[in-house]
């Protein structure tokens, strides 16, 4: 029954985040096909713990839940730095995405995720390609790939 609401609030959410972000710069260019930026929305069984999880566990804050007059929040948002995502609880199978994060310091992160006793899938580690990355997991399963690049670490 909650879930019939899901599609048209995410359809307002995202709405509202391009009328709230568009501009009405005559000078703009018309072919620009640039994107500002992405907003991840993850499948969660439950919007209130995935909340409480990313912000004691995972050291982001909460921005917003819906509805607000409910008891069960069924779509919220969380932020860390510049980064937000939002939470979309479903009935149905949770399908796990990955999610990739840059950082300062991926030892830093690391650290302060095992001492709040977040879900580590995978310690740090150096990748060819020059990043140092490590793998945190959700309560549903979706995971954070935290990387830094070398000099920001050393």
């Amino acid at each position: 029954m909650k879930n019939r609401y899901l599609i048209p609030v995410a359809i307002a959410v995202l709405a509202t985040v391009v009328l709230v972000h568009a501009h009405s710069d005559e000078d703009a260019d018309p072919n620009d096909l640039s994107f500002k930026y992405a907003t991840p929305i993850l499948d969660v069984k439950s919007v209130e713990a995935s909340i409480e999880h990313y912000t004691t566990k995972l050291g982001f804050t909460r921005n917003w839940d819906w509805p607000d007059d409910a008891a069960d929040k069924t779509f919220g948002s969380v932020t860390n730095g510049e980064v937000s995502i939002f939470l979309a609880e479903t009935a149905g199978p949770i399908k796990p995405t990955w999610v990739f994060y840059d950082v300062n310091n991926a030892d830093h992160v690391y650290k302060a995720y095992l001492e709040a006793g977040a879900t580590i899938r995978e310690a740090p580690n150096d990748k060819p390609w020059g990043s140092r990355e490590f793998l945190a997991e959700d309560l549903d399963g979706n995971v954070l790939r935290i990387a830094s690049l070398p000099h920001e670490h050393d």
